[in-house]
């Protein structure tokens, strides 16, 4: 049997010091009455540091993204960057791994508001086995991500400190032809707010394989607006001084998840609670490269910056 790769402790402790985890509470082998409350606030501490992003699709000369550990290491830990789904949820794999959890990854079907219906095979998360239970765990997947694990439990709803609330439906999808359930994944911006898909997967594992081979659409299909709009989400932490919304503190990570900083295209918005407390419109790729470095913790570098001249994700 071929082992998975995994993260030294040496390397586990270079990506503490990156989401600015408490050393207090750091473990390189999590036993197994730890493990659901370790599992909380770690994936906090990943949502608050690690950006939900596709900048390479855009700032980069070769537009490739590499799903690979070893590379995902370098780019989210060492060059201070995050990623899309495949590549958040693929290191924070590899993560939970190296820290003696049970975890496999599942593929996704993500739903389109518009169209109603769900695409092909396109997003990808963890599921984590902790005294039996199964808890579905995202750390990619934008503003409406799960901000906590969710046990898989048909009907479950589980609050977000930022106003917004999550459940799990088991149940057919209108597209399949046969009568197989999934889990669907679905949120509400509030608790009078009506219920939204975002995505479903069949529990099932998947092998890091299926993850690279998953990645070609997202990455390289003129249909994924991946390849032609800049996207960056970032959460925000409770513990975060929003008298002065015009800068970040971005090491203050030790409060819950109540809002986020996200860009879409050539506009940014910061949200608190569900609340827009300021919004812009960048009437330049300079604007939008000094939000990324001011409220992302990006810095791209020069040539980086140069390579998404003339492209569809440009400013003009």
């Amino acid at each position: 049997m071929m082992e998975r790769i995994t993260y030294s402790e040496s390397q586990l402790e270079t990506y503490y010091n990156r989401i600015n985890f408490p050393k207090s509470e750091r473990k390189y082998n999590v036993q197994n009455d730890d493990q659901l409350d370790f599992l909380f606030t770690l994936t906090r501490a990943q949502l608050l540091a690690v950006p939900f992003e596709n900048l390479t699709l855009h700032y980069s000369w070769h537009k490739i993204v590499d799903v690979n550990a070893d590379h995902l290491f370098n780019k989210i830990v060492n060059e201070r960057r995050g990623g899309y789904c495949m590549e958040n949820n693929s290191f924070f794999h590899t993560v939970l791994v190296s820290l003696g959890y049970e975890v496999y990854m599942v593929a996704a079907r993500v739903f389109s508001p518009d169209a109603k219906r769900y695409g092909g095979i396109t997003h990808c998360l963890n599921v984590v086995t902790i005294g039996g239970k199964s808890y579905a765990v995202d750390v990619g997947f934008g503003a409406r991500t799960p901000t906590v694990p969710m046990e898989l439990m048909d009907g479950k709803t589980f609050q977000r400190s930022d106003a917004g609330e999550m459940r799990f439906i088991y149940d057919t999808i209108p597209q399949y032809l046969s009568k197989q359930k999934v889990w669907i994944y679905e949120f509400r911006s509030s608790h009078e707010g009506e219920w939204t898909p975002q995505w479903c997967f069949i529990d099932h594992e998947v092998l890091p394989d299926d993850i690279r081979v998953m990645n070609m659409s997202p990455s390289k299909s003129p249909s994924s607006f991946f390849t032609f709009r800049i996207m960056a989400v970032q959460f925000t932490s409770a513990a975060e001084d929003c008298s002065n919304m015009e800068t970040r503190n971005l090491s203050k990570t030790d409060g819950e998840i109540d809002g986020s900083v996200f860009i879409d295209g050539n506009v940014m918005k910061y949200r608190k609670k569900g609340e827009v407390k300021m919004e812009k419109t960048f009437a330049n790729e300079d604007e939008r490269v000094e939000v990324l470095r001011k409220y992302f913790g990006v810095e791209l570098k020069d040539e980086d910056i140069r390579a998404i001249r003339g492209t569809a994700g440009a400013i003009p």
